[in-house]
This record gives structure tokens, C-alpha cells and sequence, in this order.
């Protein structure tokens, strides 16, 4: 099985539509503010999103392709620059862990042992937000990166 071809609008952004008529795009945001207080890396870090913008969701459920799609456009962002990616669990449906069992699927699925993957949880407000660091295991920051997010999850809500 071979995913779904996908268009590029600039470095960060891609959409793809399932044969089932569902539009999808991927979106690579600029996350380094959140590691202010690590210079180091603030260059090198984003956040991910995957929305269905057209479409029933509900028919997507058992679509592999989409799976094998998302990981095929996070090999590229990874293969144009060292960037670091975590992505975020929308909790606000209440849909959270079903996304985080969802994303987790394809990583270990995929994986071809290239990426190093860190989950966090980070409590804010009461809430619970999942969250997982992907960050290629050459990277020559990925020790000091794992801390920084590690910390961040356990001081989100301190401020």
C-alpha cells in the first residue's frame, strides 16, 4: 500500500484527500517560543497538526493510507531540515486519547528507527494535554531537547 499523494504549500504546509473524499491538511507551526528559556533550540522547533477540513470524518477510521500519508510528510519535514516536532492532542472534544492512541499506532508502526519519540503529559488548568517530541536521532541537540521538554511538561502549569 503506497499513501496518498500530497501537495506542498511552502515548506510547511501539505493537504491530501482520501479516496474517500476526506481533505486533509498537515501544518508544521513554529513552536520555539515555548523553549525560550533554551536558546539553544528555539530554531529548530514546531508543532503539528492534522485536521480534516472537508469530508466525514467518521468514514476514516480504518483508512491505513492516512497513516502511511502523515508519516510520509513528516519524512520530508525531517529530511529538509534538523527539526524537532511535538505534537499536541486537541482535547477540546474530549477526542484526546483517541487521537494519542492514534498517533502512537503509526509511530511504532512506521517507524524505521530514525526518529526518537518522548510522550508528555502537561496539566494545565485541570486539563490534561497529551503530547509527544519527535526528533531525529542524529540530531546533535536530541539529549538536551528531551530534557527541555520533559521540564516544560512538568512546569506548564507552575506559571
Amino acid at each position: 500500500m503506497t499513501p496518498y499523494p500530497y501537495t506542498k504549500g511552502g515548506e510547511l504546509y501539505y493537504k491530501f484527500t482520501t479516496d474517500q473524499g476526506l481533505l486533509y491538511t498537515a501544518v508544521f507551526f513554529d513552536y520555539g517560543y515555548l523553549f525560550a528559556a533554551y536558546p539553544e533550540y528555539v530554531d529548530d522547533i514546531y508543532s503539528f497538526t492534522l485536521d480534516a477540513i472537508k469530508g466525514e470524518i467518521s468514514t476514516s477510521g480504518l483508512d491505513e493510507k492516512i497513516g502511511e500519508t502523515v508519516v510520509s510528510i513528516f519524512r520530508d519535514f525531517f529530511r529538509s531540515k534538523q527539526n524537532v516536532v511535538i505534537y499536541v492532542c486537541d482535547s477540546l472534544d474530549d477526542k484526546h486519547l483517541a487521537r494519542k492512541r492514534k498517533f502512537d499506532l503509526w509511530f511504532w508502526k512506521y517507524n524505521d528507527g530514525t526518529i526518537l519519540k518522548e510522550d508528555g503529559l502537561a496539566v494545565i488548568a485541570g486539563m490534561e494535554i497529551y503530547n509527544s517530541l519527535l526528533v531525529n536521532k542524529q540530531h546533535p541537540h536530541a539529549e538536551g531537547i528531551i530534557k527541555a521538554f520533559r521540564t516544560l511538561n512538568e512546569r506548564v502549569d507552575d506559571k
